[in-house]
């Protein structure tokens, strides 16, 4: 058999193929070279439910950061040619900064633990 029609059995009992397992793992890895863009095609495209239910919790927590970094955009822009205010614009940039690697990381950690446990049939 190769891996792509060998069976597994997940938590719930039902049988999955090693080919679908592969869905999961690429839904979470997309993370890393394409967001919110492969998860959502994932999730519209797919058939199995148990993979577009993986698609659509990365497709989600990928909007975060992506939400993030636009509000970062729109507030520092707003604030910085509406007041001039330099020290202000540096604070907050800072501030963004900051808020946007801790979610980021926060992400990138679950992120790479939802892979591993995907790999290992943990799921």
């Amino acid at each position: 058999m190769s891996i792509g029609t060998e069976l597994l059995t997940t938590k719930m009992g039902v049988c999955r193929h090693a080919g679908i397992r592969f869905g999961w793992i690429l839904s979470y890895a997309s993370h890393f070279f394409l967001p919110v863009v492969f998860p959502a095609l994932v999730w519209l495209l797919v058939s199995s439910e148990y993979v577009k239910k993986h698609a659509k919790t990365v497709f989600f927590v990928d909007l975060v950061p992506t939400a993030c970094n636009i509000l970062f955009i729109i507030v520092v822009g707003l604030y910085g040619f509406s007041t001039g205010d330099e020290a202000g614009t540096t604070f907050i940039v800072l501030f963004m900064l900051i808020v946007m690697v801790v979610v980021n990381v926060i992400i990138f950690i679950w992120i790479i633990v939802r892979i591993v446990k995907v790999a290992t049939n943990k799921m």
